[in-house]
This record gives structure tokens, C-alpha cells and sequence, in this order.
């Protein structure tokens, strides 16, 4: 009779271990014989909002950032880059070459070139555009020959022939067109009248000298004229008089 107590309390202990390994063992069936569930993601431009309903996606737009460097093709000319480029006025012209009072610096380096304010650039025959006390804006390069700054009115012209120059264009890069930076401009930056009739414009006695050039260099020619033919009728009628004494002896 007391071996009929163990023998339940070992059928217990053995029930209770079994049933512990069901329970335990239930979770890792389950985890691996149900597939984990998966999310669908939609394959179109639509998704749904807060209450489910499916909606139209916003469209984003990225910025178009823009390379602030251009490339040069191989080939192609490189422009030059000014030394300075300022805004100033014209204090004195002196053959060649204009002394300006530096307002504002624009871009570049004034340094070995400015003193107190005042910058001398080298124009060549181009100072026959300039005034004296009026503004311009002015790209000015450094002259390897010499301590001044050069820069130019006219733009420069193409070269004889232009694109009809056997072997201009025989390269296959399209070159950009730049415009020239070594060029002074007005206040406002539109291009210095050049023409021919420029500096006689702009200069009212040299209009006024002109005129009366004109005039008297006019009048001279009518006066030579007048002089010429009463000096050809003096000498006609001179040969006439001869002529008639020498019939008479």
C-alpha cells in the first residue's frame, strides 16, 4: 500500500513534465508553420490616406540645381579674365591713356594699380570716345609691356575673311560665344558710340569749326575760280591787242 503513493506522485510528476513541454514547445510550432504576414506595397502612383482610401501620390519635384561652371570644349578659345573690373570717373585723358576715379570695384583685385583712388588704363586711339567727368563701367586687363591697365571701346573685329577663312571652323566643337570682359562701357552698360561722326557729335565747337571750314573753303574755291577765268580773259584780250598792233606795222 505505500508504494501506490509514489507510483501516483511519479504518474503526476511525469503528467506535469509533459504537459510543460506541450505548452512550451506550442509557440515555436506555430511561429514556424505560420508564414509571417506581409506588407503589400502598391505598385502605382496611388496610396491610402488616414481612413484607408486610396489617394493619388503628391508628386515631388527635386531642384534643378545649375552648375555655376561652364566647360570649355576642347579647342575653343579661352576668354580672358580681367584684372579689375570698376565703375569710376574720367579725371584726365591724356594721349593714350585715361585717368579714373574708382567709385566702386566690381570685381578683380585693384592691388599694385590703384593710388588714392585713381587707376590709369591704357586705350590707345580709343581715348577719342571718352569724356572727360563722365561714369563708366570698365573691365581692364594687365598689360605685360607695361605697369598700366589696359582696356579697349571698340570691340574687336573679326579677322579678314571671318568664317570664310580656309580653316576657321575645322574643329567639331561648338564653341561658346562670350562676350568680351577687356571693354569699358557706359553707366548704364550699353556699348560707347563709335561711329565715325562720334567725337564731331559730342564736341559742339568742333561742329562749329567744321562749318565755317566749310564756308570758307567754299568761298575760296568760287574766289580762285572767279580770279582764274578773269586772268584767262585778261591774257585773251592781251594776245588780241598784240595781234592787231602787229597787223598795223
Amino acid at each position: 500500500m505505500a508504494g501506490k503513493p509514489v507510483v501516483r506522485l511519479a504518474f503526476r510528476a511525469c503528467v506535469a513534465a509533459c504537459t510543460a513541454l506541450i505548452v512550451l514547445a506550442a509557440p515555436t510550432v506555430v511561429g514556424a508553420t505560420v508564414p509571417p504576414p506581409t506588407d503589400t506595397i502598391p505598385l502605382t502612383d496611388e496610396v491610402p490616406d488616414e481612413q484607408g482610401i486610396v489617394v493619388d501620390a503628391p508628386l515631388v519635384t527635386l531642384p534643378n540645381t545649375l552648375s555655376a561652371v561652364t566647360t570649355i570644349p576642347t579647342g575653343c578659345a579661352i576668354p580672358p579674365v580681367p584684372q579689375m573690373v570698376f565703375a569710376g570717373e574720367i579725371t584726365k585723358i591724356e594721349d593714350a591713356t585715361a585717368t579714373f576715379r574708382v567709385d566702386k570695384l566690381l570685381a578683380g583685385t585693384p592691388a599694385g594699380y590703384i593710388t588714392e583712388d585713381l587707376v590709369d588704363v591704357r586705350y590707345g586711339q580709343d581715348t577719342k570716345f571718352l569724356d572727360v567727368g563722365t561714369r563708366y563701367i570698365v573691365g581692364a586687363a594687365s598689360d605685360p609691356f607695361s605697369p598700366l591697365l589696359v582696356s579697349r571701346v571698340r570691340q574687336d573685329s573679326p579677322l579678314f575673311g571671318g568664317n570664310a577663312v580656309v580653316g576657321v571652323n575645322d574643329s567639331a566643337a561648338v564653341c561658346p560665344n562670350f562676350e568680351d570682359p577687356i571693354r569699358t562701357l557706359r553707366e548704364d552698360g550699353e556699348p560707347i558710340d563709335t561711329g565715325v561722326l562720334s567725337p564731331l557729335l559730342n564736341n559742339k565747337l568742333l561742329i562749329v569749326f567744321v562749318l565755317l571750314f566749310s564756308v570758307a573753303f567754299v568761298v575760296a574755291g568760287l574766289f580762285g575760280v572767279v580770279l582764274y577765268r578773269k586772268s584767262l580773259l585778261g591774257a585773251q584780250r592781251g594776245i588780241s591787242r598784240t595781234k592787231k598792233l602787229t597787223k598795223r606795222r
